[in-house]
């Protein structure tokens, strides 16, 4: 997705016509880039900050903007004026009626580096690190205050320049395992709707945008984790817990809270034995699962493997199955998987299709 794409999006949705999709696609950009998503906070916050805007300015500016885009050749329709969209005070109302996408984030620029020039500034200037970790692979890092992180396949990790010296923030896209180095600053991790702050401790965290659970396994020390969508609760684990969140669907909109709804359970960290723990078990090479569904499965297979499966049966997505593997190849493990479960596989490239 286009950074422009990206900003069309945010705009519908801040003047309410961002459709169920257009949610969703929003809410995955911002996932796989956390540069953007800090951006689209910046700007939502500003547009709650009316008493902070200066319309005189944001309309001179606007009118700067058109006129640039007019010696470019790009004309707009004759009723995209100045004049029509700050004619009034009332400046979320107007701008949520015909306000189509681009307008609105031209307007947003405008206001934005107009009265907050500084922190534009800052903004744009701000660089990222990134380390991703493919399908297939697992990836080994050490952050610039030492702390050690393992990157499960398709994860992705990423920190501003400020990290280690003002904060010790960063975003996790996927699964990795913290070896925190201890500090009076706070680590904090954002990761989909939560956020897990420690001081120095080793866990485990899952965060794929495409499972339906978000979790947290402490291994040594103390982790306190926040959700988005409760901010005044605070959950605090020991050592051989781990908290499982229920993810969001993308694009639902919910209407009112539900304060009661157990969208996080508390749980025990699997053993296996004395010195085999399933959450972290991909570290050293190992992939495990007990009693879990194929389709569960199958997530796990595509990443460790780096290829695709799909069911031609959805009966068999539910089998539950358990099992262990270090070095097979995907054909070895997927034969061993027949001994529990009748099923076939056929394979066509990187894609295996599993039937009844």
């Amino acid at each position: 997705m286009s950074h422009t794409f990206f900003l069309n999006l945010l705009a519908k949705k801040m003047t309410g016509e961002a459709s169920t999709e257009e949610l969703r696609q929003l809410e995955s950009a911002m996932k796989a880039n956390p540069d953007w998503a800090y951006q689209a906070e910046q700007m939502q916050n500003l547009w709650q900050e009316e008493s902070h805007i200066h319309y005189p300015e944001a309309q001179l500016a606007f009118e700067q903007h058109l006129n640039r885009l007019e010696k470019a050749g790009i004309n707009f329709p004759g009723s995209v004026t100045t004049e029509r969209y700050f004619s009034t005070a009332k400046r979320k109302k107007v701008l949520a009626v015909s306000f189509f996408s681009l307008t609105v984030i031209l307007l947003l620029f405008a206001v934005w580096i107009g009265n907050h020039g500084k922190k534009a500034v800052a903004l744009q200037s701000k660089k990222y690190s990134e380390v991703s970790s493919p399908v297939g692979s697992k990836t080994k890092l050490l952050l610039p205050d030492s702390t050690v992180v393992w990157l499960n396949a398709g994860s992705k990790l990423s920190y501003n320049e400020e990290f280690g010296t003002i904060n010790r923030n960063v975003t996790l896209v996927g699964e990795g395992f913290f070896d925190v180095k201890k500090s009076t600053t706070p680590f904090i991790i954002h990761a989909n709707t939560v956020q897990i702050k420690v001081l120095g401790t080793a866990f485990n965290v899952k965060a794929y945008p495409d499972e339906k659970t978000t979790e947290t396994s402490l291994l040594r020390g103390r982790v306190e984790i926040t959700l988005d969508k409760r901010p005044g609760e605070l959950y605090i684990l020991k050592p051989n817990e781990k908290l499982v969140v229920a993810n969001e669907p993308i694009g639902k909109k919910i209407i009112a809270p539900e304060k009661k709804q157990p969208i996080a359970v508390l749980e025990r960290i699997n053993h296996i034995n004395d010195t085999t723990i399933i959450e972290t078990s991909w570290v050293h090479n190992e992939l495990i699962f007990e009693d879990e569904t194929f389709g569960d499965i199958a997530r796990k297979m595509e990443r460790w493997y780096g290829i695709t499966i799909e069911f031609s049966d959805d009966r068999i997505i539910s089998e539950r199955m358990s099992g262990t593997f270090t070095t097979e190849t995907i054909h070895e493990a997927l034969t061993a998987l027949q001994y529990s479960t009748k099923f076939h596989y056929s394979v066509k490239g990187s894609m295996i299709t599993i039937t009844q």
